[in-house]
């Protein structure tokens, strides 16, 4: 590794380490500031490096293929407000525990609070988010300055990762970096004997931070021994980016005999032995809180889950006992319900549960009921799709998820598309994996965390999204790279916020329509044809699932977009909603 200058040993010693731990994507934007780092990780071809000319969108990029890799990827920022581009990524991986290397290039600190061109305080710039934050000196040619920086690569990875049984999420390195910025030849600059910056023999890492435990074994025998006690326990999975709790959930809920209410993003509603023991439409099928349902004790997996019915249901079981399992950095009971908080990874501490528990026989008329409310619900829902009608967007969610083949992706946009596939598409066995950023539930980014999670996991994605979340991250459409496999978004086209005809503000107009659903008249097929992209339209369920099934031969993004009528859309989806609750009392009744 020949080093013409000393910001180029520094920058190729830092990604060198970095490769050694693990890192392969890296997402840059451009800039002059980050010269070194991008020209040490594009010389490298470990890494598969993805520029961007947007960072908040190379940010959510990155946290796109993180959140589909289990694994971190990396941003790489010039100085100024380029760094706080990637902000509003920072702040969702820190909610969603989804581990994230920012490294933000710096002048040198001594120019600090001075009137130097773009240089802000870039220390301090993510506040408490980050797990860790790492200011680098300006780089020395040293061998001791070169193991320590190699051990602060080590201490970055470790602490995205959650090592030592902290929790995984963003980091944060700034990276000082004075002139030439470029790979040109200093003389003298770099000692003879560090021309090769070695690291450790067999591509080793220089230091290896231990993991620790992943859960308690005691911890794993207390929740066996309290399932196999009850008679009618629920587990219920929030969303979740551990990719081993959905399965595993899935698994501790067969041999537990206790019935499973799964969000989309859990990993519990989509795979092998979801659609025996998973509750369809829960916002239907819990929504006047029948006796008959009523629980003896509760398994919290996961983030709240994103329907408002099942959270104010479980503040009704205020007297049933709760077991939280979480490793994650936020307390997952707000609602404060919890009477043991079992703090383990869920993966491991549900696979270990499932291993242990021997249950007695439990209520079986109890599970009887629920399986007949989930049913009678179900079908109510899917009466209401008519394949040939106009489209609403419960049908589209459901067209949708069941377009998505065998070992796809399915990216849920925030606002309406996540509550309409919690509600319309039914548990099934299908091996598809269901992402989506529910930890500060913006929609920014949304476009450019489904393309990172096909670059992360070459597999076909579908994306659901809006189409105001389409147009506050079209800069995603404009600069990426042709994905390594088949990317369908379909934009449901409502010409604004539909999410906001939920709330009470909708009675009040003005300023409903114009200051909060914000219509907008922008044509998606302008935009995608200035991008490069197909684009189709489709005005049925058929017609859209037939469009999708036909786009996943080859790689590369194309546009479907939905027209659909905002009012028209409130009174289906109601009257839907209702109809399936209505179903569930006339089949609760009937046992």
């Amino acid at each position: 590794m020949s080093a013409p200058n000393r910001n180029t040993l520094w920058a190729r010693t830092l990604a060198d380490e970095l490769a050694r731990h693990g890192l392969r994507h890296v997402c840059v934007g451009s800039g002059s500031r980050s010269a070194p780092l991008v020209e040490a990780f594009a010389a490298d071809d470990r890494f598969m490096v993805h520029p961007h000319v947007d960072e908040r969108s190379a940010g959510f990029f990155a946290l796109g293929v993180a959140a589909a890799t289990s694994a971190p990827a990396a941003v790489v920022t010039t100085s100024g407000t380029a760094t706080a581009n990637v902000f509003p990524a920072v702040i969702e991986a820190a909610q969603s525990d989804i581990p994230l290397l920012v490294l933000t290039a710096d002048r040198p600190a001594a120019l600090r609070g001075l009137d130097a061109n773009q240089t802000i305080d870039q220390v301090r710039l993510y506040g408490a988010y980050p797990r860790a934050t790492l200011d680098l000196p300006l780089p020395r040619p040293r061998e001791g300055d070169l193991r320590r920086l190699r051990v602060a690569a080590a201490r970055a990875w470790a602490a995205a990762v959650g090592a030592a049984g902290a929790a995984r999420g963003p980091v944060h390195v700034n990276v000082q970096f004075e002139k030439p910025l470029e790979p040109v030849q200093v003389d003298g600059d770099v000692p003879d004997e560090l021309e090769v910056a070695a690291g450790r023999p067999n591509a080793a890492p220089h230091t290896v931070i231990g993991a620790g435990p992943a859960y308690s074994a005691a911890d794993a025998e207390v929740l066996a021994d309290r399932l196999a006690g009850a008679r009618r326990p629920v587990i219920v999975c929030g969303p979740g980016v551990d990719p081993a709790s959905g399965p595993a959930a899935i698994e501790l809920a067969a041999k537990s005999g206790a019935c499973l209410i799964a969000d989309p993003l859990s990993g519990a509603r989509f795979g092998p032995g979801a659609d025996t023991v998973s509750v369809a439409c829960p916002e239907a099928v819990i929504a006047d809180h029948p006796d008959a349902l009523v629980p003896d004790l509760v398994v919290r997996v996961g983030a709240a889950p994103t329907s408002a019915a099942v959270n104010r249901w479980l503040e009704t079981l205020a007297g049933v006992a709760h077991i939280v399992v979480d490793s994650g950095s936020r307390w997952k009971d707000h609602s404060g319900v919890a009477s043991l908080y079992v703090h383990g990874a869920p993966g491991p501490t549900l696979e270990a549960a499932a291993a242990r528990v021997d249950a007695e026989a439990g209520d079986a008329a109890w599970l009887v009921a629920w399986g007949a409310a989930s049913r009678a619900a179900m079908r109510v829902l899917a009466e209401a799709i008519d394949p040939e009608s106009p489209v609403f967007e419960g049908g589209v969610a459901a067209a949708v998820t069941g377009a998505v083949p065998e070992g796809g992706q399915l990216f849920v946009g925030n606002s309406m598309p996540i509550r309409d596939v919690d509600a319309f598409a039914a548990p099934s066995a299908r091996a598809i994996r269901a992402l989506g950023f529910r930890g500060a539930s913006g929609i920014d980014g949304n476009v450019s965390g489904a393309l990172g999670a096909c670059a992360g996991a070459s597999r076909p994605t579908a994306a659901l999204i809006g189409d105001l979340t389409l147009l506050h991250d079209v800069g995603a459409l404009l600069t990426a790279d042709r994905p390594p496999a088949a990317v369908q978004i379909v934009v449901v086209q409502n010409r604004g916020g539909g999410i906001f005809h939920m709330l009470p503000i909708r009675d009040f107009d003005p300023p409903f329509t114009r200051h909060v659903v914000m219509p907008q008249n922008v044509e998606i097929s302008a935009v995608a044809e200035a991008a490069g992209i197909p684009h189709r339209l489709t005005a049925t369920v058929g017609d859209l699932a037939a469009e999708l099934e036909t786009g996943w031969s080859e790689p590369g993004i194309r546009v479907l977009e939905v027209p659909i009528d905002r009012e028209d859309n409130w009174t289906r989806r109601r009257s839907a909603l209702e109809s399936a609750r209505q179903a569930v009392a006339r089949a609760l009744a009937a046992l």
